[in-house]
């Protein structure tokens, strides 16, 4: 088991072993560790592609990535910032940059891939993505195909704008067994933070910012958009993230979610991460019917969820009705131990849960206590979807008794409950 080093100033042909001999890139570190080794990125730095941690992990010695110098966390970036004179002129205010070229863009060269979530110029996120070129009808709409992404722009977007970054469908970082991850920010992917099936793992002190919008190629469904901060897939056990901060993520912040499941999810410890401008915070979904699988001995307690569904995606997704710091979609597994406990919910943009099909199919083992909950004084608790007022007010009922809710015009947002978006 070794010690290696990262920074922007380093050399791959070093041998990583000291900050004065660092590697200088992800890809160095990918093709060069081995399981239970310890890889540090200097801090005040970016670093641009995915990780991939090596799969020859063992509990007693996990693999471990973390950061070390002085000054701010170092950032772990998949962005990919368009060179000034690549853009290429089709006419009629559309423009074109080819993301197969290398040489036209700087930032992560190391994946190649077109399925941009959203573009971030001169600081601002510019998520409307357009699925048919003609649909181009203002500034910065985009459009991909397998090559190219296009914009609508008055002018060269290089002599209007300093700073064009992209942000396509590459994961920032894939989960793997037995790994430490702590100290390091994640940004700049139309898809997620961290995410796979994953067992044993500690997710400590990072942040997940600007993240996802890009297409979800694998959904049934085309023109599906997505992207989450951390997401633990079917049939994860054994994790912990704690002392976290979540952002401007297109969906959820953090999601236990997956289909055909065998196992289920197994000792699950979300705590003291702080969360603000997501779509939502929390969200679990299963699909699976065979017994003794499910959600077990999986916590989510002393967080701070802050404004969910003022995120940069609400304007463009189809599903705003959502917009809430605890969502459940479908629960098909027969377990659900899920504890929510000792949080603090403040300004959800339609109600602080979402559960599909209403309060009255909450699931039974899933257990909101000890929290405190900010509402306006217009909202719902709880998104009703096609409950009654006698289901309403029972829910709210039993969820005061457990939990402190306190309704507040905090913000001026109307009443969205019961509309519909198509």
């Amino acid at each position: 088991m070794a010690t290696y080093y990262v920074s922007a100033n380093g050399c791959d042909n070093n041998d990583g072993l000291s900050p004065s001999t660092a590697w200088r890139t992800i890809k160095k570190v990918n093709s060069s560790i081995k399981g239970g080794d310890t890889v540090c990125f200097k801090r005040g730095e970016t670093f641009f592609g995915q990780i991939l941690p090596p799969k020859q992990n063992s509990s007693s010695a996990p693999t471990t990535y973390t950061s070390y110098g002085e000054g701010a966390k170092p950032i772990v970036s998949q962005y990919k910032t368009a060179q000034k004179g690549a853009w290429i002129a089709l006419g009629n205010g559309i423009w074109c940059l080819d993301l197969t070229d290398t040489s036209k863009f700087d930032g992560n060269v190391t994946e190649l891939d077109t399925n941009v979530g959203f573009l971030k110029v001169d600081g601002t996120i510019r998520p409307k993505k357009r699925f048919e070129l003609d649909k181009l009808d203002e500034e910065f709409s985009f459009y991909n195909d397998e090559r190219y992404v296009y914009v609508r722009s008055d002018a060269d977007p290089s002599l209007l704008y300093g700073d064009i970054k992209l942000a396509c469908n590459i994961i920032c970082m894939r989960f793997a067994d037995n790994i430490l991850v702590e100290d390091i920010v994640f940004m700049g992917s139309g898809a997620h933070g961290i995410s796979g099936t994953v067992h044993n793992a500690t997710v400590r002190n990072c942040e997940f910012h600007e993240l996802g919008g890009s297409e979800l190629l694998t959904y049934f469904r085309p023109c599906v958009r997505y992207g989450n901060g951390l997401e633990c897939w079917t049939d994860s056990s054994d994790v912990l993230v704690e002392g976290c901060r979540f952002s401007g993520i297109y969906d959820v912040a953090i999601t236990m979610q997956g289909d055909q499941v065998t196992r289920g999810w197994e000792n699950m410890t979300f705590r003291n991460n702080v969360m603000w401008n997501c779509q939502q915070c929390f969200e679990i979904w299963s699909s699976g019917e065979l017994a003794d699988t499910g959600f077990q001995n999986c916590v989510f307690e002393n967080n701070v969820c802050i404004d969910s569904g003022y995120c940069w995606g609400y304007d463009v997704r189809p599903n705003k009705l959502c917009s809430s710091h605890l969502l459940l979609y479908s629960i098909v597994c027969p377990l659900c131990d899920v504890t929510v406990r000792n949080n603090t919910f403040y300004s959800a943009r339609v109600a602080p849960i979402y559960k599909s099909g209403g309060p009255a199919q909450m699931p039974e083992g899933y257990k909101i206590v000890d929290n405190l909950f900010f509402i306006d004084t217009h909202q719902d608790v709880i998104y009703r979807n096609d409950c009654n007022d006698d289901e309403y007010t029972s829910f709210y009922k039993n969820l005061a008794a457990t939990n402190s809710v306190v309704e507040s015009a905090f913000c001026d947002i109307p009443k969205m409950n019961g509309e519909k978006y198509e």
